[in-house]
């Protein structure tokens, strides 16, 4: 689990009474003597909500001049006056839809205020809604992946089958300190740098994970650590073991210790300002770990018990069997500087992230050659693009940042190694929101959609920080768009390479909110039309709380272990994104379809018109979930087909639909990518294929938002041959959509979107030795010379790759010296002819290139 910057503040509320003195009778008696009194308390009151408002009437009071209207929110007051009529009515408007109001009248006239009348209530609600919603069953069509629907540590393996859980993840900051031979961890930063056993809701030994998971037909997602420690045994505070890493006895007093564990203090030394300035001890790393190397090659340390990685992981392999053999390499190894400062006290940095992830990537396939591997495993939005060493990494690194440049790094390494080390992109994608001063409906509001941040072009992120931008090269930056952006950033540096995003969550108004079950849909919603690969919430739903159900709608919505459709398809609407959102899906053969509509709005019902281009519909059930009833999901009969539905408030509504697709496509195609990076300025290549079944598409003539376009070069597809799309960018960094259509050999036609994410203009290179001759067998210098230009790079440590089709080369990937110089030696073949040397410049810059034509005489 990585650092969460949501900040909870708590606020006092402070009441002002007023107490008014009387003389002879209720009420405050104004002026001196008479015979004259205040009137008595009006009689009758009644409240009718409206739209933002409420009518409030009531029966007259004798002698009453005016009256005071009085509203609170909550029963019983404390009140505040919000009008003083003259009449028995009033109307209080610019009020929030779905808060319910509290109201008294006091009657008035010149010797004083009578008292309260019965308290009244009312809750003002918007007008139903009309929304639509139009599915195109040949608009964006691609599989989901089922990998998508994952969790970490379910409460037990029977919520495991019964949420329909298609991944369980072993993961977070203690995985990264687990000793597989002792079933221990420790707790690290999270919990005063102790060693525990495994548990409660782990199994203690991860072999028995993953057999106990795959028994409950999951896939385990397993992670293996590349920190040099595991936890010794679990800590003993009496008499102790001392198997915490910062004792107050032998580091002396510390700003805050366990308070069950008083020796057990948070490495930081005791001072007057420890919290708001700390100051971090040093820890000898023996005291509470044993060192964790990758086989028996290494020499363990005099007096101490080592564990080996190559063990760990041939025991992992055989216990995942026939299943996939998923690996997380550790856990938001780009914190480690924080989570683990005991036993890695510096910040990470560009080159200790790269090195390290290769190294273990690499060993990992010789010890396990049927590992998928995933990484980074990068924490948060800031560090994709900075390391924890701030800025001056960035800079001396080319100025690229942190995750194009280790993208770019990795399949650079690979390409030279002849072998992938990485073979899925994995990032955690909590969306950055600024809490502290939210209400609680503010904050279940932001819950039901915080989820734009994966997807919405135009959404500005939640967080400051982000908004206002300033640390990275990225088009935008306040606007996360983070999957396009991520997987542009991905197809353009490494295509073939999948997309996961092994934490998520947006729980601002708690776990057991019903608000988090809607976001919790949208999620999931979201993940599969945006072509994730694999997913994992942090952490599992609990079966008590509403959002376990929202899983089980996509995964078990029947209690049948029936799911969500798996050929994801268009599903628009024009209603607010922030209100409402729309997902379906189609199996292969046409005859079902799935659409989930949810209604976030939680004082209003919304009439939806429902639209099914391509499929016609015969029957439908629909299954609800709602904050009228968050503890089960509400079934209908089996009926006809109705267009028109009412959606209650607050709900995920799911419809099963039974119907036929007059034109089922004879094969699914892809543009390949669908979503890519180019510079501006720049062109980019698509090569749309065929990805099922077998026949041909012929591409049609394409539609494109301004700052992009498309020209289609080999419009042909079929098994054998790709298509040829050519798209060329403007000079407006930023984000445009397009799509593409193709007709089947069937004369079915499919229109598949996706997204140019424009960025800076490219660098370019100056190159020195090109159109040199020399005798076979000779060498000659080559060189090339990043020049930054606009692209927001720096001269400094970028790295170039150095390619030849003939003869070889002294290296293959060079890093730039601070005049922006990257050189090689070129050993001409022993044969006469024409050599060609390529030098690539880092794709985050661009991806400049520059050509040699060297001849061999």
């Amino acid at each position: 689990m990585g650092i969460k910057t949501f900040t909870w503040l708590s606020f006092a509320s402070l009441v002002l009474v007023l107490l008014f003195s009387s003389c002879g009778g209720s009420g405050y008696s104004g002026g001196g003597g008479g015979g004259g009194s205040a009137p008595s308390a009006p009689t009758g009151l009644t409240a009718t909500a409206g739209n933002q408002q409420v009518t409030l009437a009531w029966s007259a009071s004798t002698g009453a001049t005016s009256y005071h209207v009085k509203r609170s929110t909550t029963a019983g007051g404390p009140y505040t006056q919000v009008a003083v009529p003259t009449t028995p009515n009033d109307i209080d408007a610019s009020l929030t839809n779905g808060t319910k109001y509290f109201y008294v009248v006091t009657a008035v006239n010149s010797y004083g205020e009578s008292a309260n009348s019965s308290e009244t209530s009312a809750t003002p609600t918007a007008p139903v809604a009309s929304v639509h919603v139009t599915v195109n069953v040949l608009d964006d069509r691609h599989p989901i992946s089922q990998y998508v629907y994952g969790g970490s540590y379910p409460k037990d393996t029977s919520t495991i089958t019964d949420s329909g859980l298609s991944v369980v993840r072993w993961g977070g900051n203690g995985t990264s300190t687990y000793n597989w031979k002792l079933f221990t961890y420790n707790a690290d930063n999270d919990y005063y740098f102790e060693d525990f056993s495994a548990g409660p809701n782990w199994d203690p030994d991860s072999t028995k994970f993953i057999t106990d998971v795959k028994a409950a037909s999951s896939n385990p997602l397993m992670t293996m650590a590349m920190l040099p420690w595991v936890a010794k045994g679990a800590e003993v505070a009496s008499p102790p073991n001392n198997h915490w890493s910062f004792s107050v006895l032998k580091y002396g007093a510390q700003c805050h210790v366990d308070p069950f564990n008083t020796d057990a203090g948070n490495g930081v030394a005791a001072g007057a300002n420890c919290d708001s300035a700390p100051t971090y001890l040093v820890a000898d790393p023996k005291d509470a770990y044993q060192p964790l190397l990758d086989d028996t090659t290494t020499t363990c340390p005099s007096g101490q018990t080592c564990v080996y990685r190559n063990q760990w992981a041939a025991a992992l392999a055989t216990a995942f069997g026939s299943a996939p053999h998923f690996y997380n390499l550790d856990n938001e190894i780009d914190i480690w500087g924080g989570t683990h400062r005991d036993i890695h006290p510096n910040p990470t940095t560009f080159q200790e992230l790269r090195d390290i992830y290769l190294m273990e990537a690499r060993a990992l396939k010789g010890w396990d050659p049927a590992a998928i591997r995933l990484g980074p495993v990068s924490c948060c939005w800031y560090f994709y693009w900075r390391s924890a060493t701030g800025a001056s990494d960035t800079t001396s690194h080319g100025g690229v940042d942190f995750l194009p440049w280790w993208l770019n790094e990795v399949a650079w390494s690979d390409q030279v190694a002849g072998g992938r080390s990485l073979d899925v992109f994995d990032i955690h994608a909590y969306p950055d929101a600024d809490t502290g001063s939210l209400s609680t409906a503010q904050k279940q509001a932001l819950a039901t959609h915080a989820y734009r941040d994966w997807w919405d072009p135009t959404y500005n992120s939640a967080a400051q920080y982000v908004v206002q931008g300033g640390f990275s090269n990225e088009p935008l930056d306040g606007k996360p768009f983070r999957i396009p952006r991520m997987r542009a950033i991905l197809n353009a540096t490494y295509p073939g390479t999948q997309f996961a995003i092994t934490e998520w969550s947006a729980e601002f108004a708690g776990g057991t909110d019903f608000s988090t079950a809607l976001g919790d849909a949208d999620a999931y919603g979201i993940l599969g039309r945006e072509r994730v690969y694999l997913a994992s919430r942090w952490v599992a739903p609990d079966p008590a709380n509403p959002n376990y159900l929202a899983l089980k709608l996509f995964r078990n919505y029947d209690g049948a272990h029936h799911a969500f459709e798996a050929t994801s398809v268009s599903a628009t609407n024009d209603a607010d994104p922030n209100l409402f959102s729309s997902y379906a899906a189609v199996n292969a053969a046409g005859t079902s379809m799935t659409l989930l509509v949810i209604n976030k709005n939680p004082a209003n019902a919304v009439t939806a018109a429902l639209v099914l281009n391509g499929f016609t519909p015969s029957q439908v059930t629909a299954y609800t979930l709602s904050s009228a009833s968050p503890t089960s999901i509400v079934a209908s009969a089996t009926q006809a087909w109705n267009s028109t539905v009412t959606l209650p408030k607050y709900s995920v509504s799911l419809f099963v639909i039974s119907g036929t697709t007059a034109n089922n496509p004879a094969t699914t195609w892809d543009p390949n990518p669908d979503t890519v990076m180019v510079p501006a300025g720049g062109t980019v290549a698509l090569q749309p294929m065929i990805t099922s079944a077998s026949g041909t598409v012929t591409l049609g003539t394409p539609t494109f938002d301004t700052g992009i376009t498309f020209a289609v070069t080999q419009g042909s597809v079929s098994t054998s041959t790709k298509g040829a799309v050519t798209v060329t960018a403007g000079n407006m960094p930023g984000f445009y959509h397009y799509v593409l259509p193709g007709t089947d050999n069937a004369g079915v036609t499919q229109n598949e979107g996706g997204w140019i994410v424009v960025g800076k203009p490219a660098a370019s290179f100056t190159k020195t030795g090109d159109g040199q001759a020399g005798t076979h067998g000779t060498t000659l210098n080559l060189s090339v010379t990043l020049v930054p230009g606009a692209s927001g790079g720096t001269v400094t440590g970028a790295s170039v790759l150095f390619t030849t089709d003939a003869g070889s080369l002294s290296s293959r990937v060079v890093t730039t010296n601070s005049s922006g110089l990257a050189a090689v030696v070129l050993t001409l073949p022993a044969t006469a002819g024409t050599v060609h040397v390529t030098a690539e410049g880092p794709v985050g810059l661009g991806h400049p290139i520059a050509t040699f034509t060297e001849t061999s005489q």
